[in-house]
């Protein structure tokens, strides 16, 4: 996997631990598993971060760094990983777990306008409450099955295509591999 990629972009845990909003977890932060740049650990922080941002709740980057924090992985992948439902993304993917939950339950979809309002928000999504919960939620462990085991095999064929690189003999007249 880029490890050297992943170092130059990720913060260190000296940064992370700075952060005002991270200040009340001092202790919990001074695990370097936290910022460990290993198979596991990002994998799982895949997995967690995209399970995370499929749910339709109101704070899944802090929900996905606590996850992080209690199963010792890398914490930044874990909150970047959540923004998976951006702006852009949100609607399409919480409108398809909708119809998913709509389908699931062999209910009608309704149509319905979203406005951002509290009325809205008490009266609208009493509407449609559990079929985009039951469509989040599967959607959410599919998912992360998912992501989990690719992301493991695009890792492990990763390393193998660097390791196969790594024994070749390289040929002196052309200064590269040798032919065939």
């Amino acid at each position: 996997m880029p490890r050297r990629y992943l170092k130059k972009v990720l913060p260190t845990l000296a940064t992370v631990r700075e952060r005002w909003f991270l200040r009340p977890l001092g202790a919990l932060l001074h695990d370097p598993a936290l910022m460990a740049l290993h198979r596991k650990s990002v994998v799982r922080a895949l997995a967690i971060g995209v399970f995370w941002g499929m749910l339709p709740l109101p704070g899944q980057t802090v929900l996905a760094g606590l996850t992080a924090i209690l199963i010792r992985c890398n914490l930044p992948v874990a909150m970047l990983c959540v923004w998976i439902t951006n702006p852009v993304t949100l609607g399409p993917i919480f409108y398809g777990e909708y119809l998913f939950g709509a389908w699931l339950l062999d209910l009608p979809p309704r149509h319905f306008e979203v406005e951002l309002s509290f009325a809205w928000l008490t009266d609208g999504m009493l509407r449609v409450w559990r079929p985009l919960l039951l469509g989040a939620g599967i959607s959410a462990v599919v998912a992360t099955a998912l992501s989990y085991a690719g992301m493991n095999g695009f890792w492990q064929w990763w390393v193998m295509r660097r390791w196969r690189t790594r024994r070749e003999p390289i040929n002196p007249s052309s200064g590269g591999p040798p032919p065939g």
